[in-house]
């Protein structure tokens, strides 16, 4: 899966957002999709969604908790950036040298998730150069993935097993 996303594509130094689901544990494929990129040297940024916050900051399901165990899992240093969009996400992102790892604020603490897909897909796209999904699509309606792949530069990036499941 990564071994075509990394031989395909140029990307050292670019940003990578890479949904994640932290619901059953640290994944495979997630931690496999990290390291490949890594070591690819792109700037990786995973993303999201955790429990049923409505849109308000809720330290419970902050996704904090889940910096160590992914850096342990990777086997590098994950920075936590406490927010998910805006100005302080990309300057977050900005601080990343190519090669790091940065595990953004829980999406779900953004309304616009929810509710204005496409323009919390636009904020999205303004933090990557590509978008890459690792497991099965949140249970929780998140219309905003399609809008994020229409939405970014270079064409998504999409593990074959989730092309095959979708067809």
């Amino acid at each position: 899966m990564t071994n075509e996303i990394t031989a395909a594509k140029p990307l050292f130094g670019r940003t990578v957002l890479v949904r994640a689901s932290f619901s059953s544990g640290m994944d495979p494929a997630l931690t496999e999709t990290v390291r490949r990129l890594t070591e690819a040297g792109a700037r990786v940024a995973v993303i999201a969604g955790r429990g049923d916050p409505v849109g308000e900051f809720n330290p419970a399901l902050s996704l904090r908790a889940f910096a160590e165990p992914l850096a342990r899992a990777v086997g590098r240093p994950v920075h936590f950036i406490a927010e998910s969009v805006g100005i302080g996400a990309e300057a977050g992102l900005a601080a990343l040298a190519p090669g790091e790892v940065a595990l953004m604020e829980n999406l779900r603490f953004n309304s616009d998730a929810r509710r204005a897909a496409r323009s919390f897909a636009l904020r999205l796209s303004a933090l990557a150069d590509y978008f890459v999904v690792t497991g099965p699509l949140p249970q929780v309606p998140a219309n905003w993935i399609p809008n994020l792949q229409a939405l970014l530069p270079e064409p998504p990036l999409i593990p074959h097993h989730l092309e095959r499941e979708s067809s």
